[in-house]
């Protein structure tokens, strides 16, 4: 933990703690000095709120995969047809809510049925993610999706550990188990397993 510049994954079922314990560890690598951004990676986002930001705050925040004009601009739409690697190293110092050491970043979600394919914004969150990891000096912890689909993305790649959440339970077995037969895929040598509840 001490390693400048440490990158992990919060992931697991629904519901285990994965949001709780992404917190913890956000905000014990920032008590300890260390610049720290926290991604909210979840479509179901609360890592704000659990970081102690305020409610009040926590809405004024807007999500990446809210920014339809800059996304638009910066990945070139057109004719189907998208960069795939648009410019993103300005987005955390422009996006970010802080206090302190710690940053939260909130990737957002789908808001409402029947919206079009979001690839161009999966892409610019998909690029901003791996410029987080490799490129910026700060700790990054993120509070992943449920489940593996995101493995499947390889939201993660680059990481230097997932941090499996495993409740008491056989769903909760199963996903983590699940998840540790992907991460190699994603080129992650070290994975963890905690235990809640």
């Amino acid at each position: 933990m001490e390693r400048k510049g440490l990158k992990l994954a919060f992931t697991g079922k629904g519901g285990v703690g994965k949001t709780t314990l992404a917190s913890f560890f956000s905000r014990l690598l920032a008590e300890r000095g260390k610049r720290v951004i926290a991604i909210d990676a979840n479509p179901d986002a609360n890592l704000g709120v659990t970081l102690g930001f305020s409610p009040q705050e926590v809405r004024k925040i807007r999500p990446v995969s809210e920014l339809k004009e800059l996304i638009a601009e910066r990945t070139g739409i057109g004719f189907g047809i998208f960069k795939l690697n648009p410019k993103v190293d300005d987005i955390p110092d422009k996006y970010c809510l802080r206090k302190g050491n710690l940053s939260l970043l909130v990737m957002g979600t789908v808001r409402e049925a029947g919206t079009r394919c979001l690839c161009p914004e999966n892409a610019f969150i998909q690029h901003l993610i791996s410029h987080l990891i490799l490129r910026r000096e700060e700790a990054i912890v993120m509070d992943m999706d449920a489940g593996v689909e995101h493995l499947g993305r390889g939201t993660a790649s680059g990481v230097d550990a997932f941090m499996i959440v495993v409740e008491p339970g056989r769903k909760s077995v199963e996903t983590a188990r699940a998840i540790k037969a992907l991460v190699p895929k994603l080129g992650v040598k070290r994975t963890f397993f905690i235990l809640n509840k």
